[in-house]
C-alpha cells in the first residue's frame, strides 16, 4: 500500500485520468458492456470531459500513482442529484476507479478517505455515490466502507446502453476521512 501515492489532480492531468478511466472501464465492465463499446472508447473525447470536470471549482480529483505511473483516481464534488440532495446528501463521490494492478491493496479505501476529507473541508458531512446495480464488486466495496443503499435508483444512458444504477450514501464522512 505504501508503494502507491496519492495527489490532487489538475487540468494538466486530464489525459492521464482519461487513460486510466478508459482502461479501468475495459477491465471492470467486460461482460457488462458490449466489447465494441469498450474498444471504441476515445481517449481525446474522454480527456476533454476530464478537462471540463477539472476546470470547475466544485470538483476535486485525487490521482493514485504507483511505480508504473498513474493507476487510479477518485472524483468528488458537491451534490448534483435532485433526488439525493433532499435526503441530506450534500456531497457526491462521482467516481472511483483503479486499474487491476493496484486493486485489493487498500488504495480504494485511501482514495475514498481523501475524497471524504476534501468534502469535509468544503463543508459537506455526507455524500452519495451511484453504482451500477449489476456491479456486485463495486456494491460490496462501498458497503464494506459503511455506505448504505438510499432507496434511490435510476438508469444511466451512455453509448446506446441503458444501465440500471442505484445510489448509496455515507451519512457521516468523518468515519471515512483519515485522522490527521
Amino acid at each position: 500500500m505504501n508503494d502507491v501515492s496519492l495527489r490532487r489532480a489538475g487540468p494538466a492531468d486530464a489525459r492521464q485520468l482519461a487513460g486510466i478511466h478508459i482502461e479501468s472501464w475495459r477491465e471492470t465492465y467486460a461482460g457488462m458492456m458490449p466489447a465494441a463499446v469498450l474498444a471504441g472508447l476515445d481517449l481525446d473525447e474522454w480527456a476533454g470531459r476530464w478537462r471540463e470536470n477539472l476546470s470547475g471549482v466544485d470538483a476535486a480529483a485525487i490521482l493514485a500513482l504507483d511505480a508504473q505511473g498513474p493507476a487510479g483516481f477518485g472524483l468528488c464534488r458537491r451534490q448534483r442529484s435532485e433526488k439525493l440532495a433532499p435526503l441530506g446528501f450534500t456531497g457526491e463521490i462521482t467516481s472511483l476507479y483503479l486499474l487491476r494492478r493496484i486493486q485489493r491493496r487498500g488504495v480504494g479505501r485511501r482514495l475514498l478517505g481523501a475524497m471524504a476529507a476534501h468534502l469535509l473541508e468544503e463543508g459537506h458531512d455526507s455524500a452519495s455515490v451511484w453504482v451500477f446495480r449489476d456491479a456486485a464488486h463495486a456494491r460490496g466495496f462501498y458497503e464494506a466502507q459503511g455506505a448504505e443503499p438510499t432507496g434511490v435508483s435510476g438508469v444511466w444512458e451512455i453509448y446506446g446502453m441503458v444501465l440500471p444504477d442505484m445510489a448509496y450514501g455515507f451519512r457521516d464522512l468523518r468515519r471515512l476521512a483519515p485522522v490527521t
